[in-house]
């Protein structure tokens, strides 16, 4: 007798009448804002507010209307930065799990889905121990679960065009500046050009983003500030070079300097200020996460893509689930979470077992 329960915390639930209210609004807002932020700007007359806008708001090939969704789900209240970052609502997320009678285990990587007579029976892990179940959901990456993990053996030609067309978020260079000053009169966000561009790879960055974090207190001592700065790269250059960990190395240690300098750009007086410093590469993304091609947020939300519906399962393999943001474009926690409830109602439906949520 399998048991199978289905528990979830839903906020501030957008009602169904309210919902089908917004409907005829967004099909006549469709063909004006689903068009590339950058696009959109270069519609704008005014050459400063222009360069403005882009600067601020572009998001590589992104679409208005996310960007315009973005900007409302902050305005009302329904996304916001959680205090401490990821971890403290990951260890919510464990915490809930646990208390359902949930059970996790870490460090153990997956090499393979096991499958017998068209069914997923189970995994085998990287050590070579195989633990057996009655269904399979993978919220792991998306490319390694279906054409590593499963050898690409249950897929069609829409779920290959996928993978071959379908535009993903550019990897990035991640670096954290540990700095002993307090920021918290600094702006949190600030977007500048650069004197001396940064040169990554064959590009050449000409401007950087930077972060202040002296809002998370929890982030460093009283009196110190988190900076970070996000850069996006190619990812086949990081490829080629982590093959020889010298080159390796003395690109990251180059990325650094460079980054260095442009904050430094800023804040003249910075450079003795910092404690800490991490630089992060698409393969640190790679063997953190396992995402494909170190896409940290999945399919871009574009014109083509926003009216996209991935299946959570896969064709002709039975009792096996997907769910993550590779089921959803725009990526993010928001989305793999939804795209979990999703595949929990389904699996419910196909089990025959009432759908039902609750609250701690």
């Amino acid at each position: 007798m399998r048991k199978i329960e289905a528990s979830c915390t839903i906020q501030n639930p957008v009602p169904d009448s309210s919902l089908l209210r917004l409907i005829p609004d967004l099909f006549r807002l469709f063909p004006k804002y689903s068009l590339p932020v950058q696009e959109f700007a270069g519609k704008i007359r005014n050459p400063v507010l222009r360069n403005l806008f882009t600067a601020a708001l572009q998001w590589h090939e992104m679409s208005l209307i996310f960007l315009m969704m973005t900007l409302a789900w902050m305005s009302n209240g329904s996304a916001s930065y959680p205090i401490g970052g990821s971890l403290p609502l990951a260890k919510s997320i464990e915490e809930r799990f646990l208390k359902l009678g949930g059970r996790i285990s870490y460090r153990t990587k997956v090499s393979k889905i096991l499958v017998e007579n068209d069914r997923a029976v189970g995994v085998k892990l990287a050590d070579g121990t195989e633990h057996r179940a009655d269904i399979v959901i993978s919220a792991a990456d998306g490319h390694s679960t279906i054409f590593e993990w499963l050898d690409g053996k249950y897929v069609d030609d829409e779920i290959r065009g996928y993978y071959d067309k379908l535009p993903v978020f550019p990897p990035i260079i991640f670096v954290g500046l540990g700095v002993a000053e307090d920021f918290t009169k600094e702006p949190i966000m600030a977007s500048y050009p650069v004197k001396n561009p940064i040169r990554i790879g064959n590009s050449e960055h000409e401007r950087i983003a930077l972060t202040n974090h002296s809002f998370d207190p929890t982030l460093a001592p009283t009196g110190k500030t988190v900076l970070t700065i996000m850069i996006p790269t190619d990812y086949v250059f990081w490829e080629e070079i982590g093959q020889d960990r010298e080159k390796y190395d003395a690109e990251k240690a180059h990325v650094q300097e460079a980054v260095i300098n442009a904050v430094v750009e800023r804040y003249p007086d910075i450079r003795s200020k910092i404690e800490a410093v991490d630089v992060a590469t698409p393969l640190t993304f790679v063997r953190y996460t396992g995402n494909w091609r170190g896409s940290y947020e999945g399919w871009q939300f574009t014109r083509e893509t926003m009216r996209l519906n991935i299946k959570p399962t896969l064709p002709s393999l039975f009792n096996f689930y997907m769910a993550g943001q590779w089921l959803s474009p725009g990526g993010g926690l928001p989305g793999a979470a939804l795209s979990a409830r999703r595949t929990v109602k389904l699996l419910c439906k196909n089990e025959k077992i009432p759908f039902k949520t609750s609250t701690p």
